[in-house]
């Protein structure tokens, strides 16, 4: 399957996910859905592979969003190639950001769950994201410049400290729009609101 056909699918996911209403993925179903990911989002796309991808993609995204096992950061400091709030449609090369996103929410998960740590810290996810965007960006010619910055970090060897100011100025920005966490009360995570 040619490559601008796995991107469509992973922009897809991205506009279905919200309207679904299974039951949130277990465990071993978002890391099967991981391993899935993994083996066919970077690789030769064959027949099938823009399929699994999507549904992969989507059982990472329903995880991320829905589980309080793991706590991912999607603000603008972390998901620098796309704002998740206006959506993906607007932008250039939309299919891919949106296949770089589900990258990103499968680094960030996949770390969580082997842990056992819930970790916002967006190094992970850039990591995952960044290697599927070096395949994207040798077989397919694509270049998203947010994604380059952090690729330039990477190759810098600042992208560990660039991820834990990120974590920081979403955290400030989380606190100045919500005030200070309650230190006594649990963690609240976007899956535990109402």
């Amino acid at each position: 399957m040619p490559r601008p056909t796995l991107c469509a699918f992973a922009l897809a996911l991205v506009l279905a996910v919200p309207a679904r209403s299974a039951a949130t993925p277990s465990r071993n179903e978002v890391l099967a859905a991981i391993r899935t990911f993994d083996a066919n989002a970077c690789g030769a796309a064959g027949a099938d592979a823009g399929q699994a991808v999507a549904q992969a993609s989507n059982t990472i995204l329903k995880y991320s969003l829905e589980s309080d096992a793991v706590v991912v950061d999607l603000g603008t400091d972390a998901v620098t190639w796309c704002d998740v709030k206006k959506g993906l449609a607007d932008l250039p090369n939309s299919g891919e950001r949106g296949l770089l996103l589900a990258a990103y929410l499968s680094g960030a998960v996949r770390t969580q769950l082997e842990s056992g740590k819930r970790n916002p810290n967006p190094l992970p996810g850039w990591t995952a994201m960044l290697r599927v965007y070096r395949s994207l960006k040798m077989h397919e010619g694509i270049r998203i410049p947010e994604a380059e910055t952090l690729l330039a970090k990477q190759a810098e060897g600042t992208l560990e400290a660039f991820a834990a100011d990120a974590a920081k100025r979403s955290y400030d920005h989380l606190r100045r729009e919500y005030g200070e966490p309650d230190t006594a009360g649990p963690l609240v995570s976007a899956s535990a609101r109402p």
